[in-house]
């Protein structure tokens, strides 16, 4: 598997309402896609729609709100499943 750094890029979009965690992931995965979809899976809440606006979806899976990065060398395992390995989601 390879290691993923997902950070936000707009902070000011609605669509943070959708989402508990707000800060940069790193997610162990196969693909920039499956990263994100776990990011999504993990961290989306239920939201009211905006009064006379748009549904608001997870920020996570949408590329002009969250950057996606292969991170190289870095001290996170890539052995194991697909997890959201920061923030540490299990031990908060």
């Amino acid at each position: 598997m390879r290691i993923w750094k997902l950070t936000p890029l707009d902070k000011t979009s609605d669509h943070w309402q959708a989402s508990t965690h707000k800060g940069h992931v790193i997610v162990r995965a196969a693909s920039e896609d499956e990263a994100r979809n776990k990011a999504t899976a993990e961290f989306t809440i239920a939201t009211k729609r905006i009064r006379g606006g748009d549904t608001l979806f997870s920020p996570w899976g949408q590329s002009n709100l969250v950057s996606c990065q292969r991170l190289e060398n870095s001290n996170f395992e890539e052995k194991g499943p697909v997890a959201v390995l920061y923030p540490d989601i299990y031990n908060h």
